[in-house]
């Protein structure tokens, strides 16, 4: 089968503390993308490779008759709200049959408010929220402090600073103004939720989806005073500046009895299925000060790395199961061909 993954192409060798860092780092580096072309051959099938451009339109247009499936492992271009969703509206526009969610799909994961109302419109636990599209709103008496504020359209990360957990509504309006000023979108404010976090990635769909062994943050192995939050910082900078062991800020598969074990998984799927996720997926998910199991976000495409020493959770999840690199993206190819019947 001819397979053509389609990606946006991170630059390498960057400032990992420089400010313009969260505007180029969606994407991955070319090494990620052909370490994901080398599974796809080792499962038997023939690579190529489209980057995504101002072009692409075009670029998918032209290879279309060499194309069998699309592996999407693209972000889109440009910063729009519903840019995850251009590449598989595109591939359906030309009939390229694709991996992962429907261009709707893919536009409600990297909306937080909208995944979030899906979710609560179907059973799935989520924190409390509320939109802020100025920072003259009210606040919801329904919400309580600690609170966090992030962008609502952003993912790996971006616009999560130490500052994004606030204790008061002037940390509150300070937070919000910086979302609304320098992300140019509305922001989200949840109910802080204090608990341990979990992650979980999944393969598959409908009931033969698959939940690799859970995931959970280690803050601990975080620099000293940092919040115990996955910021941009924690995904980005610590490791690349040597501030934290980066092979040390998780565990897996985590120390949990098999009641939460369960629960974690069972609402990870639901949160998954509702959302309408499609051949892979990673939710992210963290305890209330209440005990119970809250989903924060999905995350498609989640970050694939193939490389040991780089903390990548699906790669983590994958290799806890037993399962070699090649494995794992063969699992994630064998859904898609057998749901879109090819």
């Amino acid at each position: 089968m001819n397979i053509t993954i389609v990606y946006n192409e991170r630059p390498t060798g960057m400032d990992r503390h420089d400010p313009s860092l969260e505007k180029i780092i969606e994407g991955d580096e070319i090494k990620t993308i052909k370490a994901i072309g080398k599974a796809i051959e080792t499962n038997g099938h023939a690579v190529s490779y489209i980057k995504v451009d101002s072009n692409i339109y075009h670029s998918l247009e032209t290879n279309k008759p060499n194309i069998d499936l699309l592996f999407n492992f693209a972000e889109g271009t440009g910063r729009g709200s519903d840019r995850e969703a251009q590449v598989p509206m595109l591939a359906e526009i030309l009939g390229i049959k694709h991996t992962g969610p429907t261009p709707l799909s893919a536009a409600l994961i990297l909306n937080k408010s909208r995944a979030k109302e899906i979710w609560k419109a179907n059973g799935v636990r989520t924190a409390k929220w509320q939109l802020f599209s100025s920072k003259d709103d009210v606040l919801s008496k329904g919400l309580t402090y600690p609170l966090i504020v992030k962008p609502n359209s952003e993912g790996s990360g971006i616009g999560i600073k130490s500052n994004s957990v606030v204790k008061n509504k002037k940390e509150l309006l300070s937070a919000v103004a910086s979302i609304i000023t320098n992300y140019h979108q509305a922001a989200l404010v949840e109910q802080y939720l204090p608990g341990r976090e979990f992650t979980v990635a999944i393969i598959g769909n409908g009931t033969n989806a698959l939940t690799l062994p859970i995931v959970e943050l280690n803050f601990e192995a975080f620099p000293k005073g940092v919040p115990r939050v996955d910021t941009f910082e924690a995904k980005f900078v610590y490791g690349a500046t040597g501030e934290a062991d980066m092979t040390k800020t998780e565990f897996c598969p985590a120390i949990l009895n098999k009641k939460l074990e369960k629960e974690i998984n069972d609402i990870a799927l639901s949160a998954y299925h509702s959302i309408g996720c499609l051949d892979f997926g990673r939710v992210d998910l963290r305890l209330g000060d209440d005990g119970k199991v809250y989903v924060m976000e999905i995350n498609h495409p989640p970050g694939l790395m193939s490389d040991k020493n780089e903390s990548s959770f699906f790669t983590i999840a994958g290799r806890a199961a037993g399962l070699t690199f090649p494995q794992i993206v063969g699992k994630i190819l064998d859904s898609a061909i057998s749901r879109l019947g090819i």
